[in-house]
């Protein structure tokens, strides 16, 4: 079957679409994680200032994991779903300060051999991006500073795709991944 990632910004509902999606379908998913399952340093890491390189080697050792039991899973005959992909890191990358970028973009280049067979990235208009990223109270985020970086990974997201094939872009503002036809919707997508 398929690897299925679900990507986007921070906020812009992945992990829920991934498991929502993941309970219709009956199959496996695979998470970026969540607050809690970050070691609290990475977590801090986001906003401090400070080098990256710890925070992205984390990251990519979490994704390379997942993204090779997805692999496992499908040659099985299964769909997977992912919540993040290689993908990710390109669209962060232009975020970090230039002083990095080298060294982020070797780490990169070590996961170009596991991607997925299909990609949604999943966008969402300034004030829906708020909503969500309000309404999921995480106590490491100040509002103001979350959204802002949001927003400008999520246009380095449009940007990348542009130029990548098997990505579907879908703007999540009007959508409600609690309802079953808003979810069929983006599984016929898919």
């Amino acid at each position: 079957m398929s690897i299925i990632s679900i990507i986007g910004t921070s906020g812009v509902g992945k992990s829920f679409l991934v498991k929502q999606l993941a309970i219709l379908d009956g199959s496996p998913a695979f998470f970026e994680c969540e607050e809690g399952a970050i070691p609290d340093e990475i977590m801090e890491s986001v906003f401090s200032g400070g080098s990256p390189i710890k925070r992205w080697e984390w990251f990519r050792n979490h994704y390379h994991t997942q993204l090779e039991r997805a692999m496992e899973i499908s040659q099985l005959g299964m769909t997977c779903y992912t919540d993040g992909s290689p993908m990710s890191f390109e669209a962060i990358l232009f975020y970090e300060e230039r002083q990095y970028h080298n060294e982020l973009r070797s780490i990169i280049d070590t996961m170009s051999h596991i991607m997925p067979d299909k990609t949604l990235l999943l966008t969402a208009t300034k004030e829906k991006l708020a909503e969500l990223i309000e309404l999921r109270g995480r106590v490491t985020e100040n509002l103001d500073e979350t959204l802002k970086r949001a927003i400008d990974i999520q246009d380095n997201y449009i940007a990348l795709v542009k130029e990548k094939e098997n990505v579907i872009t879908v703007d999540r503002s009007n959508f409600d991944f609690t309802k079953s036809k808003d979810l069929n919707y983006i599984r016929g997508l898919l």
